[in-house]
């Protein structure tokens, strides 16, 4: 005869796994929200490959996010607030790209087509601007005499 408590270990395990696998999945839709990687479009992607993904997108993320608060109330210099700033403008257009290219890959030839003509358009070198003209006659230059 089986004690009861030897009975509960099977049904807990499940749970267990059950709170594993959901979480998992959980973590699988959020990177593929977060980097609409479509390799983690797959339901059926391993375990490990998705907590790999899970480490390689922090560890990216780390990169390129400066720490939360390194000392409160330390001022930061110039130069870790300019760097702080260009880590931030590269992460928005790595997002940006990211998106870019998920949205062109689902997308018919034709809006691709259209999308990369006028995005290219934005890369042509444009024509020196003219200087604006001041309609107001030049003020009078007082005379030496």
């Amino acid at each position: 005869m089986r004690r009861s408590g030897e009975m509960l270990k099977p049904l807990v395990e499940k749970r267990r796994r059950d709170r594993i696998n959901r979480s998992l999945e959980e973590l699988r839709l959020l990177l593929l929200e977060r980097t609409r990687d479509q390799n983690l479009r797959n339901p059926k992607l391993e375990k490990a490959e998705i907590l790999e993904f899970a480490v390689g997108y922090l560890r990216e993320r780390s990169r390129v996010e400066p720490p939360a608060a390194a000392a409160p109330g330390v001022p930061r210099s110039p130069v870790q607030d300019a760097e702080a700033l260009a880590s931030c403008y590269l992460s928005g257009f790595r997002e940006c790209l990211l998106r870019l290219a998920a949205f062109a890959h689902d997308a018919s030839p034709a809006a691709r087509a259209q999308l990369f003509s006028a995005l290219h358009g934005y890369l042509r070198p444009k024509p020196p601007r003219p200087k604006p003209v001041d309609p107001r006659p030049p003020a009078p230059r007082p005379s030496l005499d």
